[in-house]
Formats: structure tokens, sequence, C-alpha cells
């Protein structure tokens, strides 16, 4: 064989043997890694932890390899260290989208909120990566898995729903409610949101609408626990602890009309009506425009029989909310009880005309008929409310109209 040929040859054998060497070195790197993945998907934290940190020891450069060594350190509780992977992560890669989501979970675990609102809404701008890329889901503060998901899965409805738990958390209730509202639209039947959105709605003192947002979240879910505590919370007016709260803020003359509003509906619900009227009174004089604060104060005139206060606080609030049912309710019932016949009957004829599916119009218009002596027109409605749903209905009607229905 001439020389030059045996050269080549020689030379491409040499190359041959390299590469073969250079694969060989490089299957247990991969094998490694394979191993590491296998650990992780197992949610074997404390070995997927072990073993993608012998990776990143000789790949420092590899996102994946801190992507699932931060998600194992969270897991196991390190949350500095899940942190740390994160944000070499993103130095490495700032177009990581699912990172930002990560490390804002653990900024917000570390309550650092307004960081943490950063790379939430960093998240929310950044294009996604794969869609194989899993997250654990995590509840909020809580380290315990409640469910797997692809970061897309939780885009944006996660992503919004944690910029809500954010903002709660930094004081910002009004904008909670707003984020929370964003992640319904696009996650419509989580009574998680919901929940979260009546307690931010307890916090500004929208007692009414914390109380619908938490049986909202029990529609959905009729277990859900915190949806459970927080209309409980609600109709008790809060916690002593809140109380000393109000208590600190009307000391250091910080006060609003929500303060004063909340500490009212706290006094109420605890027996303190005398309070509650003063605190009411002074949230009407800070803004005339809050018709709950008209109507918890007729509430409390109303279970004093002073009925005539009571109407002046329900109509104020109706000249602000005219189709509010539950104010028109309250003052047709005010009024029925005060011997005002004619005005309860003309409200519980337009709670009917506003709302015909709810019951309680027509019940309360039945009895107020029958009250007037128009058995005829009362048991029609009584009859329509114990279609309804409505038992107690269902009991008068039979007392008092079912015998005239058999003759």
């Amino acid at each position: 064989m001439p020389k030059f040929s045996l050269l080549v040859l020689t030379l491409l054998l040499a190359g041959i043997n390299s590469t073969l060497l250079a694969q060989q070195e490089e299957n247990p790197k991969r094998e490694l890694f394979q191993t590491a993945t296998f650990a992780f998907d197992s949610q074997d934290w404390e070995n997927a932890e072990r073993l993608l940190s012998t990776w990143i020891t000789t790949n420092p450069r590899d996102i994946e390899g801190y992507w699932l060594r931060g998600q194992a350190f969270e897991h196991l509780g390190n949350l500095d260290r899940a942190l740390a992977d994160f944000s070499i992560l993103l130095t490495i890669d700032s177009e990581y989208a699912e990172a930002y989501f990560a490390r804002g979970r653990i900024r917000y675990q570390l309550k650092q909120y307004e960081s943490a609102m950063k790379d939430f809404q960093d998240f929310l701008v950044t294009p996604p990566g794969q869609t194989t890329r899993i997250i654990y889901r995590q509840g909020a503060g809580d380290l315990g898995v409640s469910e797997v998901m692809t970061a897309q899965s939780g885009n944006p409805a996660q992503a919004y729903y944690h910029l809500g738990l954010c903002s709660f958390e930094l004081g910002e209730y009004d904008f909670a409610v707003d984020y929370f509202d964003l992640a319904l639209e696009s996650e419509p039947e989580n009574p998680d949101y919901y929940a979260e959105k009546g307690r931010s709605y307890l916090r500004v003192g929208d007692n009414m609408l914390a109380i619908e947002s938490f049986e909202e979240a029990l529609s959905i879910n009729p277990g859900h626990l915190p949806a459970k505590q927080g209309l409980a919370q609600v109709k008790e007016g809060g916690d002593l602890l809140l109380l000393e709260q109000l208590d600190q803020v009307i000391a250091d003359s910080m006060a609003n009309s929500q303060t004063y509003k909340q500490r009212g509906f706290y006094r109420m619900n605890h027996g303190d009506s005398l309070g509650a009227i003063a605190d009411f009174t002074a949230a009407i004089d800070l803004d005339e425009f809050d018709t709950e604060s008209f109507y918890y104060r007729g509430k409390i005139y109303s279970g004093k029989k002073d009925w005539k206060k009571a109407e002046n606080d329900f109509s104020a609030a109706l000249e602000l909310e005219e189709q509010n049912e539950g104010y028109l309710l309250a003052r047709g019932q005010s009024r029925y009880l005060a011997g005002s016949l004619d005005g309860a009957l003309a409200d519980f004829t337009l709670l009917i005309a506003i709302e015909p599916s709810n019951p309680s119009g027509f019940y309360h218009r039945g009895i107020t008929l029958q009250r007037m002596k128009r058995l005829s027109e009362a048991c029609p409605d009584l009859l329509k409310a114990s279609e309804l749903g409505m038992e107690q209905a269902k009991v008068i009607w039979e007392k008092i109209c079912k015998p005239k229905a058999q003759l």
C-alpha cells in the first residue's frame, strides 16, 4: 500500500476512535441527566437534586438542569437555593418565560412581594417556551404539591392569580380584586380565585360583594374550606385582630369611610349597636355615596324597631342603587312591620319585576296582600314562592289557601 494511502487510513481510524471515545464519554453524562430527570418525574426530590447537582458541576450552563433542580429545591423547602437556580437560569437565558413564573412563586413564598410581581408580569409578556416543561403547582405559601401542569396551562390565569395574592399582601386590595377578575376571565370555574377575591373585598369593607364571592366559590366547590372560612368570618364581622387593626387606624387619625364601615360591621355583628351606628354615621359623613353604610345602619334601626329611621336609610341607599334587591327587600320589610302596607306592596312588586325568580318577592308580597285582606291575590303569590322553593311559603299557602281551593 502506498505510504500516502496508509497515512490517510491511519488518520481516518484515529478520527473514528476519537469520535467513539467522545461518544463513550458523552453517553454516561447523558445517562446521568436522564436518571436525574427520571427521579424528578417520580417526585423523588432528594435524588433529583443530588443527581442534577452532579450534572450541573460539569455542565454549568445547562438551563434545563437549573430548571429542574430549582423545582427540586423548592419541594425540599430550600427556597433560597431554588431562587438562586432560577436566577442563574434567567441570567443565561432571559427569554425562559417559565422561569419567571417559577421564580415569582418562590419570591412570593419568601414574602418578596414586589419582586415577585415583577416576575409574574415578565412571565405574562415573555413568549412561552416548550409546552412540555413541567411545573409542579403548589398552593400559595404551601410546600405541598397540589397539581402537575405545563407552564402554559397556567398562562395567564395563574400569573394573574399570583399577582392578586401579592397585591393582597401589600395591602393593595382594590388591585388584588382586579387581578383575580383577570384570572377568572381565563379560568372562570376556579373557586380559589373567587375565595381570594372575597377575602380582598372583606378587607376593603365591601361585605356584600365578599359574601357573593365566597358563595360563588362554594357553588363551584361546596367543600372549599377557605371560602367556608371567609363566609363565616364576613358574617361575623371579622376577628379580634382585624378589630384591633381598625381601632389603631382610627386612633392614628388615618381612617377613611371604609375603616369606620368595617368596624361598624364588626360591632353590629357582636351586639354593639350604638357603637355600630356611630361608626356607620362616621362612614356616611366621609362618603355619602357608599350605600352599604346606609343599609347596615338601617338594619340596626330595624332591629331597634325604629322603623322611620330604618326606612330613611334604606331609601337613601336606594336613591343611589334603585334596583338593588337587598335594599328593596329590607325597605319593604321595614314598611310592612311599621304598618305601611301600600309602601311595602310597592317595594315587593318592584322586587318581583327586577328578579322574577326570587321567591322572597312573591312571598313578601303574598303576606302583605294577606294582611290587606286581599286573599285572592295573596294565594297565587304564595303558591309561586312555594314553587320557587321557599318552604315557608308552602306552609302558609297550605294553611290559608289550600282549604279555599278545595271548596
